[in-house]
């Protein structure tokens, strides 16, 4: 077969999109081309994903590219997200046909031979381990989103996927601005060969970023990236009138909307938030949009009624959706709504018809959804335990979606700023650099299981130290050995010092002596302060009298050795007291490198121990090498599968009905708001007996850890127990007895997260009563909310 050249391919490939490729993202193809891994790092919505459709293009039309029609030409695109997931799919089918496309994910296995597979970046690691033979025919892999690698607990993963997919495979990194992409793709091309990196810093539309403050917004920089002159003397005439600095938010929205502004997406970071800025525009009358927009709203959501199969969610997505502030263009979106009322308030925005959208921050992580306007309406957010401002990279993310390509030539990022906030703080955000990835590697019992079964502990250990994690961690050793040759030098240099002396000179040991000496004498002189203050002598016991009778003699002995050293009477004592302190303070210095270096080094081989012995005394290993046990244990993942499998050996599972055994598990997947103490009433008996014995596993489990120098285990979670419950026995949505503070997404996020874990479950135990009933309970989870994308 005749080999096509690479440019002829890119040029075949750019004449299938809608405008020109932009340079940056030629050269990415180019570089894609001559690479065994790509990293490109570029803002949001310049264009990213255009890199990653060119192998796709090549895999979905193979007549168009293909060098030589034996090479593996499939490809794998992952997103951390099963909602990006899910639209990447619909995207990609609606490009590039249904045959060509499939889907992998939790929930889902949809045509997943095809020659384009999308799947959550964990479902992808998971095949690396389980199924790698099902890599033999992919060339690429896409990690999209991966500045993910970052995050904690989940960044994991990213690096297993590029420590573990077969050589053959070639990786392709989007990311978002980050400051050590270079730094990331030095670690990849040790590990991987040649790796390529394309930076683009500028956005194709521009960003402008404004302050609203007592309803007036003015430019947050001036022309030389300062801050600018019309906005401090803004402040500055509030602060002196006594005017409250605070925004009126439909005011504030009209102003937008007089300016061409809008749409906005305006990121509130709390539900509760979300829904009173949503109040406070209804019953002020804001109203954004003309009749026939609100005529084709309510054509949308009649047809996306019509479009609901199951009765039930027909009624709950009725309730969960005003129409008349949708219709007068302003809706909410966070992750506790209804899966089909988000959607159609996404629709709707797409469609412009949407004008002002309330939304969580979760909204700015990867969702297709364009504005002329980000607004962020407090510059702090709750962090899990405090309030704290935002970052460079929080505020990049939350405007990346400011300005829409091919639309806009602007986009305009907006902070509503509260009283309370140093305008100090908001400009150094604006003006920071980008963040760099930290790695938050660490191994797992599911990863060391996994790895297990294929390799000895040693080489176990040495694929881990391939991590990003360990890479960092040597880069910072080489500073650290750098610093300990500096502190070596300096206690050399410190200790060669000479001093005066007025006749007898002191030495390093005299001084130490006398050093001794004197804090003897301060100990001393206070235990008899002590003693005095405690009461007269007549009062005070035999033994006390004595006591002091003894530290006094002791103090003169004291004393008078002081007495015999050369420092008492030494004129430069003081001088040479300052040069011990520094000396010590350089020898503490030293000893504080070596032992963080040492840390350092051992820190996975020593965590790597504490797992396997963890596993070993669980039953899950036997001489390193994974049991009956562990084989089921390196099937399941997620935090809790290490307590699963042991339930499923251990019988808590046993004697269990369906919706009896999902309910279980909704203790193990979901997480909870804290609620320790177990509810007034299970919904059976056998559910009360389950949390009984599965808190006794728990419990010997979490000890058996922590004396290996393990805390891993987190409790079980009681919060979904009844509405997963319910779910299971058919009880309709709108009945199902959700406790205070949950919204109905969470409780489909509940069911799917059980869902996914009983599919699992369903391969580990492949035969049996047990597995019977696994499968019964997944089916009784698969109304048409679990099983439509």
């Amino acid at each position: 077969m005749l080999v096509t050249p690479a440019s002829t391919l890119i040029d075949r490939f750019e004449a299938t999109l809608p405008w020109p490729l932009d340079d940056f993202q030629r050269q990415a193809l180019v570089r894609m081309e001559s690479s065994r891994a790509l990293l490109v790092s570029a803002p949001t919505s310049s264009g990213k994903t255009i890199i990653a459709e060119y192998p796709i293009w090549k895999a979905a039309t193979p007549e168009a590219g293909l060098y030589n029609a034996q090479k593996p030409r499939h490809v794998i695109y992952t997103t951390p997200l099963k909602a990006l997931s899910n639209q990447k799919f619909h995207d990609l089918r609606q490009r590039y046909g249904e045959e060509a496309v499939g889907l992998l994910t939790g929930e889902h296995n949809i045509n997943d031979t095809a020659p384009i597979v999308i799947m959550t970046t964990e479902i992808l690691r998971n095949v690396i381990y389980d199924e790698p033979q099902r890599l033999d025919m992919v060339s690429d892999v896409i990690l999209d989103e991966i500045h993910y690698m970052g995050d904690y607990p989940r960044g994991a993963v990213w690096e297993e996927i590029i420590i573990s997919a077969p050589p053959h495979i070639r990786i392709t990194g989007l990311s978002a601005t980050i400051g050590n992409i270079r730094e990331i793709s030095g670690w990849m091309a040790g590990l991987r060969g040649p790796t390529e990196t394309v930076i683009k810093e500028t956005r194709p539309v521009e960003l402008k970023l404004w302050i609203a403050a007592g309803n007036t917004v003015l430019p947050l920089l001036s022309p030389d990236n300062r801050l600018h002159p019309d906005l401090l003397r803004h402040l500055d005439l509030l602060e002196q009138r006594r005017q409250n600095a605070r925004n009126q938010l439909p005011t504030l929205l009209r102003q937008l909307a007089g300016n061409e502004m809008l749409p906005a997406i305006c990121f509130v970071f709390s539900r509760r938030g979300c829904q009173e800025a949503l109040a406070t525009c209804g019953r002020d009358g804001l109203d954004l949009t003309q009749e026939r927009e609100k005529m084709e709203i309510e054509l949308i959501l009649e047809h996306r009624l019509l479009s609901i199969g199951a009765e039930d969610e027909r009624l709950v997505f009725a309730h969960s959706l005003d129409r008349r502030l949708l219709k007068r263009g302003l809706a909410i979106h966070h992750a506790g709504m209804l899966p089909s009322a988000k959607e159609t308030v996404e629709q709707l925005f797409i469609a412009g018809l949407i004008k002002v959208v309330f939304a969580t921050e979760t909204l700015s992580l990867g969702l297709n959804m364009p504005a002329r306007s980000c607004l962020i309406s407090s510059f702090t957010k709750f962090n899990g335990a405090t309030f704290e401002p935002l970052t460079s990279g929080d505020l990049a993310q939350l405007t990346g979606r400011a300005g829409r390509r091919g639309i806009d030539t602007t986009g305009h990022g907006i902070i509503l700023k509260e009283p309370t906030t140093d305008l100090a703080t908001i400009y150094d955000a604006a003006v920071g650099t980008s963040p760099n990835i930290i790695s938050r590697f660490q191994p797992t019992y599911s990863m060391t299981l996994s790895l297990l079964k294929a390799h000895t502990m040693e080489e176990t250990l040495q694929l881990m130290e391939k991590s990003l994690g360990h890479f960092q961690t040597e880069q910072q050793d080489g500073f650290q050995n750098l610093a300990l040759e500096e502190t070596a030098a300096t206690l050399q240099q410190l200790k060669k010092t000479r001093f005066l002396h007025p006749t007898v000179a002191c030495t390093e040991d005299t001084l130490t002596q006398y050093l001794r000496l004197k804090a003897k004498v301060s100990d001393l002189t206070a235990k008899i302060g002590r003693a005095r203050r405690g009461g007269r002598p007549r009062r005070a016991g035999t033994r006390q009298m004595v006591s002091v009778v003894n530290a006094r003699k002791e103090l003169a002995a004291t004393q008078r050795r002081m007495g015999e050293l050369p420092c008492s009477s030494c004129q430069y004592l003081n001088a040479h007291r300052s040069h011990r302190a520094e000396v010590v303070r350089w020898q503490q210095k030293e000893l504080a490198i070596q032992n963080s270096v040492a840390d350092s080094t051992e820190r996975f081989s020593r965590l790597l121990f504490s797992i396997g012995a963890t596993l070993e005394e669980l039953g899950f290993l036997y001489q390193n090498r994974p049991t009956a046990l562990g084989q089921i244990g390196a099937m399941l993942y997620g935090d809790s599968s290490l307590i699963i499998a042991l339930l499923l050996q251990r019988g808590p599972f046993n004697g269990l009905a369906p919706a009896e055994m999902a309910a279980a598990l909704a203790m193990l997947t979901t997480e909870g708001r804290g609620r320790e103490r177990p509810p007034s009433r299970f919904p059976t008996a056998g559910l009360r007996q389950f949390f009984i014995d599965a808190r006794r596993v728990l419990e010997e489990a979490t000890q058996i850890e922590m004396r290996h120098g393990l805390k891993t285990i987190r409790p079980l979670t009681l919060d979904y127990v009844g509405p997963v419950y319910d779910w299971a026995i058919g009880v309709p949505l709108e009945a199902i007895n959700r406790a205070p503070g949950q919204d109905i997404g969470d409780v489909v996020k509940a069911v799917r997260n059980v869902y996914s874990m009983l599919r699992q479950m369903e391969h580990a135990v492949a035969v049996g009563p047990l597995h019977s009933v696994t499968r019964a309970a997944r089916q009784a989870l698969e109304r048409d909310l679990i099983l439509r994308l």
